[in-house]
């Protein structure tokens, strides 16, 4: 089954409101795939939406430079793999919250990321097969 996703990421896509982090960390449910924490919760809706977060340490990366890379790095492989996402959840009435937690204190390259965010996609999309 081919599914014809749109591959930009809208506003909407962003998970921004400071209530929906908090209801997500203390809620949601974490997973470890390193360089990545992921912290996501599935919850039912209306209709299929997927919504994302991504967040670099200032600890760890002092530069704003290096931080906006990482983050648009990942943005960039998450906007090109949302497919399986939404190939998977297409008809089904389920919201997914999720952030991405770099937590490596270097930068690695575009490969490494695209395998760890897929890994990350596939396990959120089990976590949410199974609480239904």
């Amino acid at each position: 089954m081919t599914v014809n996703v749109n591959q930009s990421f809208s506003k909407r896509e962003r998970l921004c409101n400071r209530n929906d982090f908090q209801t997500l960390f203390s809620k949601g449910t974490s997973l470890f795939s390193y360089p990545f924490l992921c912290v996501y919760q599935c919850k039912q809706s209306d209709f299929f939406s997927a919504r994302v977060a991504i967040s670099v340490s200032k600890k760890r990366f002092n530069h704003a430079v290096d931080r906006n890379r990482i983050k648009r790095l990942i943005r960039e492989v998450y906007r090109k793999e949302k497919k399986l996402l939404f190939s998977t959840f297409e008809n089904k009435p389920i919201s997914i919250d999720m952030i991405f937690i770099y937590t490596e204190n270097k930068h690695l390259s575009y490969e490494q990321y695209e395998k760890k965010i897929i890994c990350l996609i596939n396990k959120i999309i089990l976590g949410c097969q199974e609480k239904k």
